[in-house]
């Protein structure tokens, strides 16, 4: 029995060897000591939020120094969510690696989308549940999958916390989001997500794959503390400026 794992690790490494791993989103060969979910060259077309940018939305400053201030639209309105955590700035090649995932049925991105929403949020955050921003079961059909669910399976999975698959869900079709308005986004929002049950002080972190005006997490959030939750954190992948 003692030489199983060694026998294991023996068939993994030649596995490996015939059978290198490749980047998900590109498709190049990772050499065996490279330990990023993307290749260097995809992960170098991300770009990080800047040093300036709101404290609570992480929505990105056009000024290049480091400030803490909170961004307008969070000073008029102040959220019912805690704080945004984002993996980097909705553009290039991360905003490419989020329509592959969700537009273009690249679901085995998860994994590695998962490990870059694990490094973006804090390791100190206490959290209970994982909430995914659900899908109408209409826009469920039409996709087969919804990518806020894999991502918070992958970072659950990570952390060793529970998923809430069903807790929150989506009542009423609306229109898409893209093409509106911050104000249109939040009068399409409102009274569309429901809670199937109370979550009792809990603090949940709500998962998402883009967070542009942050309608879809203010309503979500609003509907998780009115059922009782104790605080509400957001984590996306792609944070729009």
């Amino acid at each position: 029995m003692g030489g199983f794992p060694k026998a294991r690790q023996y068939l993994l490494s030649l596995f490996k060897l015939f059978f290198p791993p490749a980047c998900p989103l590109c498709g190049h060969t990772l050499s065996n000591n490279e330990s990023d979910p993307l290749c260097s060259a995809c992960l170098a077309g991300f770009n990080s939020l800047p040093d300036a940018h709101c404290p609570l939305c992480s929505l990105p400053f056009a000024g290049t120094s480091n400030s803490s201030h909170l961004c307008g639209r969070c000073i008029a309105h102040s959220p019912s969510y805690a704080k945004v955590y984002a993996v980097g700035l909705y553009d290039q090649s991360l905003r490419r690696a989020i329509h592959q995932f969700k537009f273009n049925r690249k679901v085995g991105l998860d994994r590695s989308l998962g490990k870059l929403l694990d490094r973006a949020v804090d390791r100190y955050l206490d959290i209970d549940l994982v909430v995914p921003v659900p899908l109408h079961r209409k826009r469920l059909q039409q996709r087969s999958y919804n990518q806020a669910l894999l991502l918070a399976r992958a970072f659950a999975r990570i952390r060793k916390l529970p998923v809430a698959t069903d807790l929150l869900i989506k009542i009423c079709e609306t229109e898409a989001q893209q093409e509106l308005s911050a104000k249109e986004r939040a009068k399409n929002l409102q009274g569309v997500f429901k809670l199937q049950k109370e979550v009792s002080e809990s603090t949940i972190l709500l998962i998402d794959d883009v967070l542009t005006t942050g309608a879809t997490a203010e309503a979500c959030s609003q509907v998780l503390l009115a059922g009782g939750a104790k605080v509400v954190y957001v984590a996306v992948i792609g944070r729009a400026p």
